[in-house]
């Protein structure tokens, strides 16, 4: 169960995404927080404060509180690599760090995630986005290694390519379809280090699988996103454009008959 202080932190997080705050725009006063919030001013200055430790508010003596940065719209469902799915400015510089690329086993649950025989060699490939130097996201990737056998020296030859872009490109693994599961949870220990967080903060975890256009799983990913620093915009075919479809297929089939 979450501290009060903690329900204060989200309190203010969805106070500056539904008002859509941006960097420099003045937060109400503690004592209007307070308010909203329905908690003590002791709480709300350690929300501000756990806040400003961690740069998305900064606190001015005698001024106020203001939002220190915005947050990135991530649009998870977009098909490709990160980037496309990142509304990013002409100013923000998304840099990757390859952490590890290792060929191995795949495990049970992998295995029948991409299709494979128990055990089948795979490439496990940990990867760490950085955002303007900063670390907020960390990815994991599997890949049956059977589809990209070289894969890990294009890796270490520091491909600038997306890592999708790559499979395209040099293997012909196109990926035409993604299943996802979104989690928001508190983060893991080794999260914490990897993205620079501190104990009471959470993540939104991303896991699927890709698909190609022949339907043939490609990759089992996670993605563990730094949740302060991210806004997710989720969407989904509309419904009545395949009823459309029906409906076109089904006067034609009238008209010849």
């Amino acid at each position: 169960m979450k501290s009060l202080y903690e329900k204060t932190i989200a309190f203010v997080l969805q106070y500056v995404d539904e008002h859509k705050l941006r960097e420099g725009d003045q937060l109400p006063t503690e004592a209007q927080l307070s308010t909203l919030a329905g908690v003590s001013l002791v709480t709300v200055r350690r929300a501000l404060s756990e806040l400003s430790l961690q740069s998305i508010v900064r606190r001015e003596q005698g001024r106020g509180t203001f939002v220190a940065r915005p947050r990135v719209n991530a649009e998870t469902t977009k098909i490709g690599g990160l980037r496309n799915g990142l509304h990013l400015d002409a100013s923000s510089k998304l840099q990757t760090r390859l952490l590890n690329c290792q060929a191995r086993g795949c495990t049970a649950p992998e295995a029948e995630r991409l299709g494979l025989p128990a055990l089948t060699t795979v490439w496990e490939i940990s990867r760490l986005r950085l955002l303007n130097k900063l670390p907020v996201i960390w990815e994991l990737s599997v890949i049956p290694k059977i589809l990209a056998p070289d894969l890990s020296s294009y890796l270490k030859d520091t491909d600038k390519r997306s890592l999708y872009d790559l499979l395209d490109d040099v293997y012909g693994l196109k990926e035409a379809r993604e299943e996802q599961l979104l989690v928001s949870r508190p983060a893991l220990a080794h999260e914490r280090e990897l993205l620079d967080l501190v104990r009471s903060e959470w993540v939104v975890e991303v896991s699927g699988v890709s698909f190609s256009s022949r339907h043939q799983a490609i990759d089992s990913f996670r993605m563990v996103f730094a949740a302060k620093a991210f806004a997710f915009r989720l969407e989904t075919a509309p419904s009545f454009f395949v009823q459309a479809v029906e409906l076109t297929d089904s006067n034609r089939a009238r008209k010849v008959q």
